[in-house]
C-alpha cells in the first residue's frame, strides 16, 4: 500500500500512519500488515484463496483512504493510495527480500501507470525484472547524462510528395547506455522519467546537444530539418521558451528547421503556460507537432488548444490500416481528412511494411516514418555523404 500524499505537520504523519494501519487490518484482517515497507507505504501479506474477494476488499480500502483524516481544527489531511499486488502460489523457497522488492516494484509500476492498483503473477519474474531494470535506469539517468552515456539517434521522416528528396527531415531519438555498455531503448526509461522532473533534465540535454553541440553540422547542411521531442512537463515550465530562444541564437540554427514534438499531453500541468511557450516557439519560427495523436482521449482537445502544424498519428493505429475490415482502416483516414481540413500536416509513425505504406498513401498521408523507410541510426551519420541522397516515391 503506497501512501502518496499527506498534508499536515510531521507529528500528525505518524498518527495518521497508525490510523491507516488500523484501518488496513480492520478491512483486510488482523496481522495483514507485516511491516512498514517505506516511510510512505505499508507491506501487506494476504491469503489469496479467494482472489476476487481479496481484490474487492482492497479496492474498498483504497476508496476509504481519502476519509482517513485527523481531527485537527482548522487543518485538514489528504491521503490517496495505490496498491501493487503480487500473487505468490507457493511461498516455499521465496526469500523475504525478493518478495519485498517485488511488492515495491509493483506499487511503483502502479504509480507510473497512474492506476489505483496493478497486479503481477508471482511467476512472471520477467515482467517484475523488467520493472526493476527500469527503476535502476531511472536512478542512473542523471549520471548517464553527466557521463555522456546518453546517445542521440535519428530516424528519417519521409515525404510522400511526388519527387520529394530523401534525407531532408529526421526525428531525434534517444538511447541510454548502462555502465556495462548495454544499450537501452527509450521504452525502458522515458515513460517512467515523464512522471518526474527527470524528464526535464533529459529534454534540456537533448535540446542543448542538438542545437548547440551539433549546431555547426546543422549550419553546414541547411537542407536538414530536425524534430525534437518535448514532454508535457517540460513544456509547462516558465523558462522553456527563453531557454529555447537562447540555444537557437547561440547555435545560429534557423528556427524554421526545428519542429517540437509535444509528447505525453495528458501530463500537462499548466495549460496556459504550455500555450504561452508554444506561441513563443512558433513566433521564433519553430513548427509544432502533436506526437502520438489518437492514443488517448485528450488529443482532440489539444489539437484545438495548441493549433499544431503537424499531427503524428500513433503507431498503435497504424499497424492494422492495411486490413480493410479493421476499424483503424477507417479511423486513420478520418484523422487525415480532419487534419487536412484544418490545414495541418499528417505523419504516420511505425510504418513497418509495404502494405501499410501503400494503404497510407491511398489515404492521402503527407509523410511516413518507420522501419519500412529506415531504422534509427547515429545522429552524426545524417550529416555524412549528403550528396548521395536521391528522390523517393512512396507509391513505388
Amino acid at each position: 500500500m503506497d501512501l502518496v500524499e499527506v498534508a499536515g505537520d510531521p507529528g500528525a504523519t505518524q498518527v495518521l500512519r497508525s490510523r491507516i494501519k488500523a484501518e488496513l487490518e480492520d478491512a483486510l484482517g488482523a496481522g495483514s500488515v507485516l511491516c512498514d515497507a517505506r516511510e510512505d507505504g505499508f507491506l501487506l501479506a494476504l491469503p489469496a484463496a479467494d482472489k476476487a474477494l481479496l481484490l474487492r476488499n482492497l479496492d474498498q480500502m483504497l476508496q476509504r483512504l481519502p476519509f482517513c483524516g485527523l481531527d485537527q481544527p482548522g487543518r485538514g489531511t489528504s491521503v490517496t493510495g495505490r496498491a501493487g499486488v503480487v500473487w505468490i502460489a507457493d511461498m516455499q523457497g521465496c526469500e523475504a527480500e525478493e518478495l519485498h522488492r517485488a511488492a515495491v516494484t509493483a506499487v511503483s509500476a502502479a504509480r507510473i501507470a497512474q492506476r489505483s492498483r496493478l497486479i503481477f503473477d508471482g511467476t512472471d519474474r520477467e515482467a517484475i525484472a523488467d520493472l526493476q531494470r527500469t527503476a535502476h535506469l531511472i536512478c542512473d539517468l542523471p549520471a548517464a547524462v553527466e557521463e555522456g552515456r546518453m546517445i542521440l539517434l535519428a530516424q528519417e521522416i519521409v515525404s510522400c510528395a511526388p519527387g520529394a528528396l530523401r534525407g531532408r527531415e529526421y526525428e531525434v531519438l534517444l538511447q541510454m547506455h548502462g555502465r556495462n555498455g548495454q544499450a537501452f531503448a527509450p521504452g525502458f526509461f522515458l515513460q517512467a522519467a515523464e512522471q518526474s522532473r527527470l524528464i526535464e533534465i533529459v529534454d534540456n540535454w537533448v535540446l542543448r546537444s542538438v542545437l548547440l553541440d551539433n549546431a555547426a553540422r546543422l549550419r553546414a547542411a541547411p537542407e536538414v530539418k530536425v524534430s525534437l521531442n518535448v514532454a508535457a512537463r517540460t513544456l509547462s515550465g516558465p523558462g522553456f521558451a527563453g531557454g529555447l530562444e537562447a540555444m537557437l541564437r547561440t547555435g545560429g540554427v534557423d528556427p524554421r528547421r526545428v519542429q517540437l514534438e509535444i509528447t505525453e499531453t495528458a501530463q500537462i500541468r499548466d495549460l496556459q503556460q504550455a500555450q504561452s511557450n508554444i506561441r513563443a516557439a512558433r513566433a521564433m519560427g519553430c513548427r509544432i507537432a502533436l506526437d502520438d495523436f489518437g492514443a488517448g482521449m485528450s488529443g482532440y482537445g489539444y489539437l484545438k488548444a495548441f493549433d499544431p502544424d503537424c499531427l503524428k498519428i500513433d503507431g498503435s493505429l497504424i499497424a492494422n490500416v492495411a486490413d480493410e475490415s479493421h476499424p483503424d482502416a477507417r479511423i486513420v483516414p478520418s484523422i487525415i481528412n480532419l487534419a487536412h481540413d484544418l490545414g495541418v500536416e499528417v505523419v504516420a509513425e511505425h510504418v513497418s511494411s509495404p502494405e501499410i505504406l501503400q494503404a497510407l498513401v491511398g489515404f492521402g498521408i503527407d509523410k511516413v516514418q518507420g522501419f519500412q523507410l529506415g531504422r534509427p541510426g547515429p545522429l552524426q551519420s545524417v550529416f555524412e555523404n549528403r550528396e548521395q541522397w536521391e528522390t523517393f516515391s512512396c507509391s513505388s
